[in-house]
This record gives structure tokens, sequence and C-alpha cells, in this order.
């Protein structure tokens, strides 16, 4: 099914199309105590090849799961809890994962906090039944891919004292360069390979004999090249090295002995599905549209992770990347834990209040922080490594500038508009004042996350106040962002266009929502409604050039493109767009032409796509 969101507000609209992309998910869940639980127990069992822990309470817990890489832990949070005296006493040892238990007694409300030590990345999930919380997750691969394998040979000329002392990557013209550097003569190696399995990709594995690593050497290391990720244990009397691949397949390598050590040699290969992969993603102006159908291209797990990682590069969010899943958690927990996370100084106004459930996936936390923001109505301001976090439409001034924004008024001004607003208050019907203080009350239920109440008062409101059409287009893009009931909110949106035929910001409401049922005819009606004004929105231009793409309409596309070139000027993303369908109506030499463009643009181009561009531009140039 197609898939357009847009946000409550046009501000917020690129954000919530992005969360959509990513097809994040936002519980509804309510989990509440009225006294303080104990965390009573901890077991685990292996289910089907993977750990099941079970974490039970006294009453229902208030939680926070969330994974932090460096050394790989999975977190979980319990407010409000305390651990019993022998928690841990019962867990029995595992050796891809152990248990910490720790309570951090300066957070309000205090929080019981479990680390779940693993010996590599994995992914997990987390549920609650009742009193318990159920951790789910595979047991690091890591284990096998560095502790099994073919036999390693002794070579008894080598000596205890050799270590492997350092990986340097070097890129080179056409490929990549790995030196693992020891400090003596390298003895003997092994290599051979493994292949995927799942969402683990193929895998090059390299078993160095007799010889022990440099306790100060990471056991992981990332690279990004046709090479994903380096990762490194003992092994035996050795050492193992495991190469994971950043493509479908195994790259092409040569492995040679070096003066210290040993050297692979990677053939860095633009294959066709590499070129396929970056050519269908569908980029935005300050983030990602949804994809129309996300089932029209089945791509393998590893080109999913993929087009996740190049979608936030090209977007701007290159912070840390975390996993999270928060439980109706209390707001400044949430900014308290960013705090930790990110090292970057958070203040936030005492006025700030409500709760917040949602579940992110390996996202960077300046993209979580910015759905966060959206999600609470909130802005940010940002200065020496310090964020101020305050609701949207109260200025927030930096010391330094305070009296460059100061403002007087005489008392005659303030008395003529204290009368000017004693009158038109008192020229509103009475049903419109009981309309607004209902639409009061539901906007404390949306800030505080319950959106289905919030929305009902909404209608209750709109139906005291019948020709408000900004307040009928406010529940039509709740119906869509939020509880995705797109029948609802193209009724609302229509709601919206029928007292106010220029809100075009409903019409775009009306249009993804109908995109979304694929009501493709009357989708594209709704989108060209939504450009029938003098300068229609960049996330209108965006969305209908994506949905007239999907559709095969590459002309209407490219026009709608234009249009936007021509209202707000070339960006980065829109002539990636643009050369993008360039591509698809086989007209390969104006792709090629636009490509060199974006070279010669002087954006800033994150390294994956300048490698992209630079390769298709090659490729262009041997085929013609």
């Amino acid at each position: 099914m197609a898939r357009f969101s847009p946000s409550v507000s046009p501000r917020g609209l690129c954000t919530t199309l992005c969360v959509l992309l990513l097809t994040l998910c936002f519980s509804s869940s309510l989990i509440a105590s009225d006294t303080e639980a104990q965390v009573e127990s901890i077991t685990w069992r292996m289910v089907d090849a993977q750990a099941e822990i079970r974490i039970k309470g006294s009453l229902p817990l208030l939680f926070t799961a969330y994974e932090l890489p460096n050394p790989p832990r999975i977190i979980v949070d319990i407010a409000e809890a305390r651990p019993a005296a022998d928690l841990t006493a019962g867990f029995p040892v595992h050796e891809a994962f152990s248990l910490s238990v720790t309570e951090v007694t300066d957070a309000q409300p205090p929080i019981t906090r479990l680390t779940f030590s693993m010996s590599g990345s994995t992914p997990f999930t987390s549920l609650q039944v009742d009193n318990e919380i159920i951790l789910t997750f595979a047991v690091p691969d890591q284990a096998d891919d560095l502790t099994t394998g073919p036999s390693l040979t002794t070579n008894e000329a080598a000596t205890a004292d050799t270590q492997l002392t350092a990986i340097q990557v070097t890129p080179q013209p056409g490929g990549t360069v790995v030196h693992f550097e020891t400090n003596g003569q390298l003895a003997d190696y092994s290599h051979g390979v493994l292949e995927a399995e799942g969402s683990t990709p193929p895998r090059l594995y390299i078993d160095l004999d007799a010889i022990t690593l440099d306790p100060s050497l990471p056991r992981e290391q990332t690279v990004g090249t046709a090479v994903a990720r380096i990762r490194i244990a003992p092994r035996g009397t050795g050492v193992r090295a495991v190469l994971d691949s950043g493509l479908d397949t195994l790259f092409p390598y040569t492995i040679r002995t070096a003066q210290s050590g040993l050297e692979v040699h990677i053939v860095e290969q633009v294959s066709q599905d590499q070129v396929t992969r970056l050519i269908d993603q569908n980029l935005n102006v300050d983030g990602h549209l949804p994809d129309i159908d996300p089932l029209a291209t089945r791509l393998s797990p590893q080109a999913q992770q993929q087009q996740m990682e190049d979608a936030f590069n090209f977007s701007g969010y290159t912070r840390e990347r975390i996993s999270v899943e928060f439980q109706k958690m209390d707001l400044h927990n949430v900014f308290n834990f960013l705090r930790h996370v990110s090292g970057v100084n958070i203040v936030v106004d005492e006025s700030v209040r409500g709760s917040l459930t949602l579940v992110l996936d390996e996202v960077p936390w300046d993209f979580a922080l910015d759905i966060i923001l959206n999600l609470k109505d909130l802005e940010k301001e940002e200065r020496f490594n310090t964020l101020v976090i305050y609701p949207k439409g109260r200025e927030f001034v930096w010391p330094e500038q305070a009296e460059t924004r100061l403002s007087f008024q005489t008392d005659l001004e303030v008395v003529e508009q204290e009368a000017l607003l004693i009158r038109q208050v008192e020229d509103q019907p009475p049903e419109v004042m009981e309309a607004k203080q209902i639409m009061g009350r539901a906007q404390e239920f949306e800030q505080r996350g319950d959106t289905e109440t919030a929305v009902h008062l909404y209608e209750e409101a709109l139906a005291k106040w019948a020709e408000n059409s900004q307040l009928a287009n406010k529940i039509a893009s709740l119906y869509l962002v939020q509880l995705r009931q797109n029948a609802r909110a193209l009724y609302f949106a229509r709601m919206a266009l029928d007292l106010d035929a220029t809100n075009s910001i409903a019409a775009l409401n009306a249009a993804i929502a109908a995109a979304n049922m694929q009501d493709n005819q009357l989708a594209r009606q709704y989108f060209e409604q939504s450009l029938n004004i003098d300068k229609p929105s960049k996330e209108a231009l965006i969305s209908f050039a994506a949905f007239s793409e999907q559709q095969q309409q590459y002309a209407d596309a490219l026009r709608v493109l234009n249009m936007h070139k021509s209202l707000y000027g070339d960006d980065l993303n829109t002539m990636i767009a643009t050369a993008r369908v360039y591509d698809k109506m086989g007209n390969q030499e104006k792709a090629t032409e636009t490509y060199r463009a974006i070279l010669l643009s002087g954006f800033r181009i994150p390294p994956d796509l300048d490698k992209y561009i630079n390769a298709r531009v090659t490729i262009s140039q041997t085929m013609y």
C-alpha cells in the first residue's frame, strides 16, 4: 500500500515523513503504578537459538530499553522500582552476555538500571506481559564468527610475545587495503569464507596463528566501504579477524604477508545491484518521503539496512546511533538519557510536561530528538554544546542577546490593544468560546501523548465551531499521522477544503490519505489542488514529485521538480531526484549531465553519495 504522511503542522512535515519511511512503531500502551514496585527476579532461557530474558516485578514495571555501542550492551531502565537484594543470585552465566544491576538515585524518579553486556551488537525486542518484561535477542553471531570454524595450525617458531597492535584501513584508487600490523613476524595464517545467513552478511575470516591481542586495540571497527566492519577476538593460540561485507555478496580480495603483519587487498566494485539500490531511493528536501509502495522492490535485509544508513547520511543526521524503547516515560527522563548518550548539555524548560511512548531502532540520537520535539510541540536552540528545549511559540533569548531583543510599548498602545482584545472576545458566540475551552483540553491530552482522547475532543470542538477550516485540518492531520486512519483523515481534510478551498495543507493531507488508500486518481486531483496557490510548500512539491515518479508519470515528476527549482532553487536532494527520474525515463545523457552538475554544485556531498555519483558518471562515460 502506498504510504504518505504529513505532520500536524507544515513545519514538522518532513520529520514525520522520515519517521514513516523507516516504519517506526509508536505504541499507545499505558503503564501506571501508584506505589513503588520491586524488581523481584531475572531469569533467562534459550528458545530457538534466541535468549529470552524475563524480568519480573511485584507490579507492572515502567521501563525503557535501548542499545549502546562500544562495548555493545542492552540497557533496561526501570523507573520507580527497587531491585531485590538477591536479584542476580540466580542469573546463570553465558559466554555471549552478562548482567549487572545498578541504582541511579540522582534521576527523577529513581531508576534501576539493568545492563546486559554483549559479545557483539544484536537486534532485540522487548514486551510487557502483566508484571513481566520479556527481552528477546539472538545470541550475537560474533561468538560463532570469532570462536568457531576450521582449526588453527600450530607453529612453534612464533613467540608468545608477538602481538596484533593495530588495524589500518587505507582507501586506494579502485580498492581498500586492510593492514593487520604486528610487532613481530607473523608465524602463519589461514582464511575462509562464511556465507550470508539471514540478516548476517557474507564474511571473510582470517586466523592469525600464535599471536596475542594488544589490550588497547578496539574489538570492532566500522569501515563503510565494501567492508562494512572488522571484528577481532582471541581464538585458540592466536587471533581471528572477521571482515563483514557491505554488499550482498562477498567482495573480491587477495591476502599477502607484509614486513610487519598481513595485508588484505579488497577490490571496490560498483555493481549493478548497488547502482539500482541507490537510484531507487526517494530523497526528500529536508528528509525522506515514505516509499509509495515499500513492497514493490523486495530488498534483502542488507540492502534495507544500507538504505537506512544512506537515508540518514543524505539527510544530515550523522550523530551516534541508538536503539530505544520508551514506554510512557517521563519527558525529563527521556532528555536526561539523550544527554548521557550525546554528551551535549540539555536544559529543559520547567513548563515542559508529559510522557512519551516511542520505539526506535538504529537511528542517530539527533534524529530521535527531532522526532520527540515534533511529537511534543517543542523547539530547540543550540549553542556552545548546549541545547535548550522549550514549548513552541515561546521565545528563548540567549543571555548576550537580551538587550537587542527588548521591545517597549507606550501605555497608550497597551491600553488600546487590551480594549481591542476585550471587544473581540465579547463579539464571539458562546459556542466558539466553549469550543476554544474544549480545544485547550484537547491540546493538553495531545501533549501528553494521548492522541485518541485529543482527537475526540477536537471533533467535539469542531461540532460547536463548524466553520473552522484549520481545526478540521488539524483533526485530519492527527488521523493521518498519529492514528494512521486514512479514511477519517480524508473525510476531515475534505471538510476543511469545503470550508476553505485555498487550504493547501488540507489538500496535501487529502492527497496523501487518498494515495495511502490507493485511490490514485483522487490523490492526483488533491495533489494538483495543493499546488494551486502562488507559492506551494516544499512538502507538497516533493510529495507530488515522489507520487508521480512511483506512478511512472515521469513528465509530471519533472514538472513539479522544476517548479520547486524555480520557487526555492536547487538543492542536493532535488537534483538527485531529477537525475533518478531521467534514469528511469531512459534518458541516460540527461541523467549523467545532472549527476555532473551535482559534483560541480558546491553542495557538501556525503562521502558515500560522492562515491556513488563518481562511479555512476564513470560508468556512463564507459558506456557512451
